[in-house]
């Protein structure tokens, strides 16, 4: 069974990231995390698309799927986000 306590250590960074950027909506704090996680770790969760606008074959697309990343990746990822935003603020 996962740790039931990341939950709130998770929650809690993710509070305390937004607060840097209050201007952001949420999908969008998690959508630019996301894209941040891939770009520091080799493009993981990297999807490219063909998406089909009725006229053509198919226009390329890409997005980031973080599905598989376990708990304690994304849990480090933050703690370490946190911290550079934190060294930015002083």
């Amino acid at each position: 069974m996962r740790d039931v306590h990341r939950i709130r250590r998770i929650m809690q960074m993710l509070e305390d990231i937004w607060r840097h950027f209050p201007d952001w909506r949420f999908n969008q704090l998690v959508s630019n995390l996301q894209h941040m996680y891939s770009n520091k770790h080799n493009n993981f969760g990297k999807r490219k698309v063909l998406e089909k606008d009725g006229e053509s074959d198919g226009v390329p697309v890409s997005y980031v799927d973080l599905f598989y990343l376990e708990d304690d990746q994304l849990e480090k990822f933050l703690e370490e986000a946190l911290e550079e935003l934190n060294r930015r603020k002083r």
